[in-house]
């Protein structure tokens, strides 16, 4: 993201509008010291009464000017943040995505954009007007009594020296605080989607004490902030005490002795402080608050500073079905060892091939890899003979579609979420989709038709449909690789026997690579890759490897005997 000049003239405008409005506070002390060394003569009273009220007025006027000013800037910066940082969430490469966290990113742009509008909304303004106020304040001070005035100032510098100290500590702290509540953001979200499978397996108490542990830790970030907050606060109030008192004394002495200050003088002086004592204290609670801002604002323009990928992906793939080849691809998640070894095979264009193995051979690594969700460590992946590291995003995504175990939904109806796979398609076309898949019939009979709304992530929809409408939504694509991450699995056989249909019809003609779990769609694939331990141990077809003794043929005859017994279950 281009950072903007600095705003030269905003700041000017600020700044005149702050002095204005808190140099027309300063005329009521100023009105005040006339009348009394007239000696209270209404006639005075009469002239400065007008000036008076036009300063008040103006003062007025031009605090509102700034809060309008200042809050209309600061909210369209925290929007410009927002769309960039949206942007940049689409950019980043899917494991920085994972490193950051589902409730991180959402907390960057949301919670922690908001602290900042709190503040401007509720004090940042405020304190801006009082530091001009104080500048203001502390020059006719200057006019009046210059000793007393550089007491003042001398006394207000070194609490500003101590503050500063302070806030540093308190700014630190701060950004613990935050990344402690994206912590309890990430448990709190994990316990509220999975809070099905905690009540179905009775773990709650874990779940309950994993929440505890990181609002713990909440609670002792923010214990350790309170103190220097407390502490600077403390501070501000010994050090405004001595300035007032400083000043009445002070004031008192000189007015009776060196200095020929009148009795006016004397009570503009008080007044005077007050002005310049009153917003200090208000600038100290303010600089407190300010730290929270602060630390949501760096989180938030952190983010838009994290390395994209390679800005060298602008290759288009060829058109037409795509073939995979992967030369001796290591694949690993983060720093951890990789999962994949030394993999290196072939998909010929529009070929169905399947990817079998047991738990942890590798399966749905090598479907990442091959939807750009990770990245290879070592070695090259080809599609169409390109490599993909250097694709063009908006090529790859209208090239390559995944349809998992359980596809995400957005909160809409049916006809919307399957229009997400090609902008600018509508309702005909999803008809046609659904026509040609065999599915307009069971979509016109859910309760609102294409108009049925589905729920958050699809609930109102049995884990079944949600598949069906993923597969129209992939279908309307047309994607030239189409990757299964085993997507009849988990389904009703009525359900199950359409969705078989409709996959007949969407891997016709493309590239297909199914993550088999249940070795059903193996038998339908034109070749069987085996995996162990993230190796390649066997490739062939279906009738070939069942009738070799090998670890497809034995995965096979468990497989075939666990599927015997569940439709002939014993009695």
């Amino acid at each position: 993201m281009t950072r903007r000049a600095f705003p030269v003239r905003l700041v000017a405008v600020v700044t005149v509008l702050g002095l204005v409005a808190g140099g027309g506070r300063l005329i009521a002390p100023l009105a005040v010291r006339a009348v009394i060394d007239d000696d209270l003569d209404l006639s005075t009273v009469d002239r400065v009464l007008p000036l008076a009220v036009v300063g008040v007025l103006v003062a007025g006027l031009a605090s509102w000017a700034l809060h309008r000013v200042v809050v209309t800037t600061i909210e369209r910066a925290l929007a410009s943040v927002r769309r960039a940082g949206i942007e940049q969430v689409h950019a980043l490469a899917p494991a920085t995505r994972e490193d950051l966290g589902h409730a991180g990113l959402v907390s960057r742009l949301g919670p922690d954009l908001d602290a900042v509008t709190t503040f401007v909304a509720s004090g940042g303004v405020q304190l801006w007007g009082h530091l001009c106020q104080m500048v203001v304040a502390a020059v006719i001070m200057l006019v009046f009594c210059a000793p007393l005035t550089l007491g003042v100032v001398a006394i207000a510098a070194l609490m500003v020296v101590a503050l500063v100290r302070l806030q540093a500590v308190v700014a630190r702290r701060f950004d613990e605080v935050r990344r402690a509540f994206s912590g309890v953001a990430d448990e709190v979200g994990e316990m509220t989607a999975g809070i099905g499978l905690v009540h179905a397996t009775a773990s709650e108490d874990r779940v309950v004490a994993r929440l505890a542990a990181a609002s713990e830790a909440t609670h002792a970030a923010q214990r350790r902030t309170l103190w220097p907050m407390h502490a600077g606060m403390a501070l501000g109030e010994v050090a405004i005490s001595t300035m007032t008192v400083l000043v009445v004394v002070g004031g008192t002495w000189w007015a009776a002795g060196p200095l020929d200050l009148s009795t006016g003088d004397v009570v503009a002086l008080v007044f005077l402080v007050t002005f310049f004592v009153r917003p200090l204290q208000g600038a100290v609670q303010s600089f407190s608050e300010a730290q929270g801002a602060l630390a949501g604002w760096r989180r938030a323009t952190e983010l838009l500073d994290v390395p994209l990928p390679a800005a060298d992906r602008t290759v288009a793939l060829p058109d037409g079905p795509l073939s995979v080849r992967l030369e001796q691809v290591d694949l690993a998640y983060g720093d951890a060892a990789p999962v994949v070894h030394g993999l290196s095979l072939e998909i010929a264009a529009g070929e169905h091939v399947a990817l079998v193995g047991r738990t942890g051979s590798g399966k749905s690594t090598v479907a990442r890899a091959l939807t750009r969700q990770l990245d290879p460590v070592a070695g090259r992946l080809l599609l169409g003979g390109v490599d993909v590291a250097q694709v063009a995003p908006e090529g790859f995504t209208a090239r390559v579609c995944v349809v998992g175990q359980d596809p995400f939904l957005f909160d809409t109806t049916v006809l919307a979420n399957v229009l997400l796979g090609r902008p600018g398609a509508d309702e005909a076309d999803v008809r046609l989709v659904l026509e040609r898949l065999s599915l307009l019939d069971w979509a016109e009979s859910l309760p609102d038709g294409l108009q049925t709304r589905v729920g958050s992530r699809g609930e109102s929809l049995a884990v079944g449909e949600r598949q069906l409408v993923a597969l129209a939504r992939t279908a309307l694509v047309d994607p030239d690789l189409l990757v299964l991450d085993e997507a009849t699995s988990g389904v009703d056989p009525a359900t199950e026997a359409r969705l078989q249909s409709a996959l007949a019809v969407v891997t016709r003609g493309r590239t297909t690579v199914t993550i088999a779990h249940r070795l059903a769609a193996a038998r339908a694939a034109d070749r069987v890759l085996v995996l162990a331990d993230g190796r390649l141990v066997e490739d062939g077809p279906h009738p070939v490897l069942a009738a070799a003794d090998g670890p497809y043929s034995r995965l096979f005859t468990v497989w075939s005997d666990d599927h015997l017994l569940e439709r002939n279950p014993i009695p």
